[in-house]
């Protein structure tokens, strides 16, 4: 069953790309506990943040009341996580193995 989920671990990211990253990061968990303190926990809204913080790419959808999304960051890799009615989750990293910064469902 491991080798089965394998292709959603995470490349390694450099350090320099990781730090650069890591600041979008800041802004966005800032973006994003705005909108959930707001109770505006919707796709096109979390969608609409991450471009304003300059993510163009992001993917974006809902999972059964939480909304995740991934995005490459500047330097290149992901910033992901999710946002839920309880709270704000926001990362950086790699791109999964099998392309991309949000797992396929």
């Amino acid at each position: 069953m491991a080798a089965n989920d394998r292709h959603r671990e995470r490349m390694p990211l450099e350090e320099a790309a990781e730090n650069t990253n890591s600041e979008i990061a800041k802004a966005v968990r800032g973006s994003l506990e705005e909108l959930r303190s707001r109770g505006d926990v919707r796709v096109e809204a979390v969608e609409e943040a991450l471009h304003a913080d300059g993510l163009v790419s992001a993917q974006v959808r809902d999972d059964y009341g939480r909304i995740l999304f991934g995005a490459s960051g500047p330097a290149g890799g992901c910033v992901f996580g999710e946002v839920t009615e309880g709270g704000v989750s926001v990362d950086v990293g790699g791109y999964i193995l099998d392309g991309g910064c949000l797992p396929a469902q």
